[in-house]
């Protein structure tokens, strides 16, 4: 019984979410092209958003590799990216992100953290509505392809 504790120690800390490092724009641009292509050329916009000295982004790691990653854009709050290794969803990822920007968030001393989705992506707005975000609104022609998005936040 007692090894199987030192296991999930030992699992545990092959995990981590930690802040972005120029090493790991690689990786935020491939996978922004890959997740988010459906709604405009992110992997040409996201590194961009890396380079704002205004954005904080976290990266999932696990096993020493990152897969996944967060942007929080701390003038306003808002959350601009959570994107996830599709060969990851669904394994507390996006939450464990989601759960480090509001921590982050709160110490900045935002009292609230809001984000756009796209209406037809019904993942991600179940995603932030199972984490307390409510949706406030709708912005025609948000995405670069012309998308409506809903416009969604959480006081913190």
């Amino acid at each position: 019984m007692a090894r199987k504790g030192k296991e999930r120690r030992h699992l545990k800390r092959r995990e981590l979410v930690r802040v972005a490092c120029e090493e790991d724009c690689t990786f935020i641009r491939t996978l922004s092209g890959e997740v988010f292509s459906v709604f405009g050329e992110y992997s040409e916009i996201i590194p961009q958003w890396f380079a704002n000295q205004d954005v904080i982004t976290l990266v999932y790691v696990k096993n020493g590799l990152p897969v996944g990653f967060a942007m929080l854009y701390v003038l306003s709050g808002e959350i601009l990216a959570i994107a996830v290794l599709p060969a990851f969803h669904r394994r507390g990822i996006g939450s464990a992100l989601l759960d480090h920007i509001q921590l982050l968030a709160s110490q900045l001393g935002l009292r609230k953290l809001s984000l756009h989705t796209a209406k037809e992506n019904d993942v991600a707005r179940l995603f932030f509505q199972k984490a307390g975000f409510t949706v406030i609104g709708a912005q025609e022609d948000y995405y670069p392809k012309g998308q409506q998005a809903l416009i969604i936040s959480k006081c913190i």
